[in-house]
């Protein structure tokens, strides 16, 4: 009898490609840091443009749509207040 158990496998999310302009406003910011915070589908980055890395925020089970970023979360370039398409 074959083993039905699911394998032991991890998928690891190493760069993010696109941005999601279509249907969107107001969804790509800039902070204090010079980091770039922006959503493609239900990723949110942010982009750190001096070392060339990404951070990424995997929470949502559904498109994000929209955030807001306010000046606390600037300070510390972390986008807190995210929405995504089932909470609109």
């Amino acid at each position: 009898m074959a083993d039905r158990t699911a394998p032991n496998c991890h998928l690891r999310l190493e760069w993010v490609y696109g941005y999601r302009g279509h249907q969107c406003r107001n969804n790509l910011y800039y902070t204090a840091a010079k980091e770039i915070v922006y959503f493609v589908a239900g990723v949110g980055v942010v982009y750190n443009t001096r070392e060339h890395k990404q951070k990424f925020y995997l929470g949502h089970n559904d498109d994000i749509i929209r955030y807001s970023l306010g000046a606390q979360d600037e300070e510390r370039s972390v986008p807190m207040r995210r929405e995504h398409a089932a909470d609109v």
